[in-house]
């Protein structure tokens, strides 16, 4: 297994310390319990060398957290990713429902700045980067074993850059999820393997949004080609917005087959304040009627289901909004 899988599994295995912290309650037996589990929890995946914190808490309301958490590469141990904390908001475990919800602070690597972005070695740098400061961030997860259905929600915060947020609802996930485990071996040789699996996985909501911190104000001034900070000429202020208000028309003639007729105008427009930093965010939601097949994508990538194309995006009920 590559180092970066096992960091990977490594950083899940920081999520189940902190669930398994509110799991056991709110007393130092059960503390001490809890870190025999997941000791164990490492040892079993052969991460005993991967994953440290410094301590563990637990209380009796059903929440849990974990102070400086280290993930080291044990191959490369000069490299590895810290948590300042990993905390436990909230934890059902029922027969039905299955709910957990997590977030972190200072999430660094090595250098103790984000490990998001190397500005070194990224455009970053083009838009005055020196580097980033720790990320802050949560995963929100609920599973209804009864109907197959869940929800996902992931907000990543990096000061100075942006907020990011992904929200899902879905169905038949976890039937995914199962399938792909249990076919790991066959999923990481052809990924192409995973397609049949798709096939009952349908959509009820997708949204992303991003909440400017500083990226856009930077990206403007480097398309209007001066240095973030220093004060653009009437010209070039004036060549940017002309640009912005040809890409706007251009939106509007064809932003109907995605948004259609009654939603273009507002979702073009709200493209158009975000890139002239009128508004500081901007969302885009999906809200399909019936749910959206996932094996609809395939279809279209593959050429087929082409001539339905039109009516597809109608049903998506696509938006985009400040």
């Amino acid at each position: 297994m590559s180092s970066k899988k096992k960091l990977a599994i490594a950083t899940a295995g920081v999520l189940v310390v902190a669930a398994g912290a509110a799991w056991y309650g709110g007393n130092k037996l059960a503390q001490g319990k809890v870190e025999e589990e997941l000791k164990a929890f490492l040892v079993k995946n052969n991460l005993q060398d991967n994953v440290f914190w410094e301590s563990l808490d637990a209380n009796v309301s059903g929440t849990g957290s974990m102070s400086n958490v280290k993930i080291v590469d044990k191959q490369n141990p000069a490299h590895y990713f810290t948590f300042r904390k990993v905390i436990l908001n909230d934890l059902e475990n029922t027969e039905k429902i299955q709910k957990i919800d997590i977030s972190f602070q200072g999430f660094a690597d090595e250098t103790g700045k984000s490990p998001i972005g190397k500005v070194t070695d990224s455009r970053l740098a083009d838009l005055g980067y020196t580097e980033l400061p720790e990320v802050n961030g949560s995963l929100k997860v609920s599973i209804d074993s009864s109907t197959d259905r869940s929800s996902y929600e992931i907000s990543i915060d990096q000061p100075e850059v942006a907020n990011f947020g992904v929200k899902l609802d879905a169905n038949k996930i976890a039937g995914l999820l199962e399938q792909v485990r249990t076919n790991a071996e066959t999923v990481q040789q052809n990924p192409m393997a995973v397609l049949p699996f798709l096939a009952p996985v349908s959509i009820n909501s997708l949204s992303f949004n991003i909440d400017d911190k500083g990226l856009v104000k930077r990206v403007i001034a480097k398309e209007k080609g001066v240095a973030f900070g220093e004060q653009p000429t009437p010209a070039q202020d004036a060549t940017y917005e002309a640009k912005m208000l040809q890409q706007k028309e251009a939106c509007l003639k064809q932003g109907a087959v995605v948004f259609g007729e009654n939603k273009t105008e507002a979702s073009c427009d709200a493209v158009y304040k975000y890139v002239t930093n009128q508004k500081n965010s901007l969302s885009f939601a999906m809200n399909p009627t019936p749910p959206f097949e996932i094996m609809s994508v395939v279809q279209l990538l593959s050429g087929r289901g082409s001539a339905n194309l039109n009516q597809l995006f109608q049903n998506l009920n696509i938006e985009l909004k400040n």
